[in-house]
């Protein structure tokens, strides 16, 4: 069974329409519907070359080109105006959807009639008529350039140049997009004529303290002198740039390691000594020491190179830091690469490296959307995107969850307040672990935050692993019951990997039960799987709480499901878990799929 959106008749009573009379009356409803809509709205035909058959006025604006350039007899195609290098990639993309009849979502670049380039993102899906059989694809192109402008006309122009160039703003070094590049180049060097070069990693010991006692004017001060003294000790052709936060990267080759990597490490040790005078605050002499990471290329990649150094790193602070570490392979161990992370992660908060993903949940019925799932993701300066399987149990087991839950929270429902006022009425799903829940003051926070945000209680919904019910009854059950006196939904994540019975369940405040995605992935394999949900779902019934399907990736799962009358469902047939931005275009669209 292909998932597309089917036309909707106009009432129950109302004569047939024939195909042509449907797909006529369709183009006028979605005709006088997109008028208004900021974006290029449009209808294709569902074979190649996919020809408008309309697109909305607002095409000129994103591509210089009016609206019936695109329909006229003897069209332009709008695959002609897409960048060659992204062409063959976003032709390849809409075919698969088309085959899969799943929508899709691209960002691609554009080039305008004027010959400038355009970067946009579509989102569009395939309409089938009441046989079943797709008519045509309806979508929608945002132009994400003229985001991107309006975002940097609020920056500074002298911090606008430096971040297009690649410098960081407060010391004016190489920012670590800059410091990438030029490893980059010095390992293609090293490779050709087989010379040494070396990254090191140098972070500040204790800088915190120096910000939350004297302040974050303070702090960027000693940041710019520490920057300045490191580039007064190396040559003219190395490299000394910022990372981020108190951390600061050397690149070096030649005759800067002519004594070798460690030589120049005590010296970098050596510049930073002397205590600093720093402007506002000269009569308080700041004193400052370094760990350092240092490793040498053994490698190919830059990243690979910056995550030697990195384990270095932590190897230092790891020995009572203000020392230099040089990095070898048996350094590269569980143990290590975990206290690594650990010190990533306290880190990564501060410097606004988490964000937030969200995954659609949708009526099984009606296949719309009508929640979302906020999940945390990481993107780390040198590892890069960081999978939440590797992460987030550390989080779990250091605690730290609680300050990134409570960021999250916040975040999420800033955003779902902000979908409420423009009319996309969803609910907001969050995670709340055990530790979350025992912390001091949790109902106090969502109170807080529901008032902040001015978020409608009742579309927060607080999901609990089912194996945190069973580790302490009563605290859960209170903690639960206060959230449900606040006008919170509860919902039982992971439902079917606990042991939980009837009788359990019952003492808990409970809105909804989400199926755990292995019995979802399992009815594959066995009649025994359907069996289990269909006993899960009459389960939810008996108690007289929704079931929620997690992980739906098949048609054929979606129709079991629908069959079983689970109510709603998530996973990747629908969408995977996507940026708010591109579930804005994905939302505005609704009303003409409906």
């Amino acid at each position: 069974m292909k998932v597309f959106n089917r036309v909707v008749p106009r009432e129950a009573n109302a004569l047939p329409l024939t195909a042509k009379e449907a797909e006529r009356e369709s183009e006028e409803q979605f005709k006088s519907l997109v008028v208004h809509v900021p974006a290029a709205v449009y209808r294709r035909e569902c074979v190649e070359p996919w020809t408008m058959r309309f697109i909305s006025d607002h095409v000129e604006v994103l591509t210089g080109y009016p609206a019936s350039e695109f329909t006229k007899v003897n069209a332009r195609s709008f695959r002609s105006i897409i960048c060659p290098e992204d062409r063959s990639r976003v032709i390849g993309a809409i075919r698969e959807a088309l085959s899969r009849g799943v929508s899709f979502s691209l960002e691609y670049r554009l080039v305008h009639a004027s010959g400038e380039t355009r970067r946009v993102t579509e989102h569009g899906r395939a309409i089938a008529g009441p046989d079943g059989h797709p008519l045509w694809i309806d979508g929608v192109i945002l132009d994400l350039s003229a985001q991107k402008q309006a975002e940097q006309l609020h920056e500074p122009a002298e911090a606008q140049r430096r971040h297009q160039l690649g410098y960081d703003v407060l010391t004016r070094l190489p920012n670590q997009t800059l410091v990438r590049d030029r490893l980059q180049q010095m390992l293609l060097r090293s490779q050709r004529d087989r010379q040494l070069i070396a990254a090191f990693l140098v972070d500040l010991d204790n800088f915190r303290s120096i910000n939350e006692n004297l302040g974050q004017q303070a702090g960027d001060e000693l940041l710019k002198a520490v920057g300045e003294r490191l580039v007064g000790v190396m040559r003219a052709c190395d490299t000394v740039g910022r990372l981020g936060g108190d951390e600061f990267a050397i690149l070096a080759e030649g005759l800067s390691l002519s004594g070798g990597p460690e030589l120049l490490a005590e010296r970098l040790m050596e510049a930073l000594k002397e205590p600093f005078r720093v402007e506002g605050f000269d009569d308080v002499p700041l004193s400052i020491s370094a760990s350092i990471g240092v490793a040498t290329n053994d490698r190919d990649e830059p990243d690979d190179l910056l995550r030697d150094a990195a384990i270095a790193l932590c190897q230092a602070k790891a020995w009572g830091r203000n020392c230099h570490i040089r990095f070898k392979p048996e350094m590269k161990t569980p143990a290590m690469e975990r206290l690594e992370l650990e010190t990533d992660l306290r880190e990564a908060l501060q410097e606004n490296q988490f964000f937030l993903l969200y995954q659609p949940i949708f009526d099984l019925d009606s296949v719309g959307v009508c929640g979302v799932e906020a999940l945390l993701r990481w993107r780390h300066p040198v590892r890069g995107m960081v999978d939440p399987e590797s992460f987030v149990p550390v989080l779990e087991e250091t605690e730290m969850i609680v300050p990134v839950g409570s960021w999250v929270l916040k975040q999420a429902c800033r955003r779902a307040s902000a979908w409420h006022r423009v009319g996309h009425h969803l609910t907001m799903s969050i995670k709340v672990s055990m530790h979350q829940f025992e912390a001091a003051g949790f109902v106090a926070l969502v109170r807080e935050t529901l008032s902040v945000t001015a978020l409608d209680p009742g579309s927060l919904v607080i999901d609990v692993a089912e194996p945190s019910l069973m580790k302490d009854t009563d605290t859960m059950s209170r903690r639960l019951r206060e959230l449900k006196e606040l006008g919170v939904l509860v919902a039982v994540d992971d439902f079917g990997t606990g042991c939980s019975s009837l009788a359990h369940l019952r003492q808990f405040p409970i809105d909804a039960l989400k199926i755990d995605r292995s019995f979802v992935a399992a009815m594959a394999d066995s009649s025994e799987a359907i069996s289990s949900i269909h006993a899960l779902v009459q389960f939810g019934r008996t108690l007289g709480i929704e079931t929620l399907a997690d992980g739906i990736e098949e048609d054929w799962q979606l129709a079991s499901l629908q069959n079983e009358q689970c109510k709603f469902g998530q996973g990747s047939l629908f969408s995977q878990p996507i940026a708010p931005e591109a579930l804005e275009a994905i939302l505005a669209l609704e009303p003409l799929f409906s």
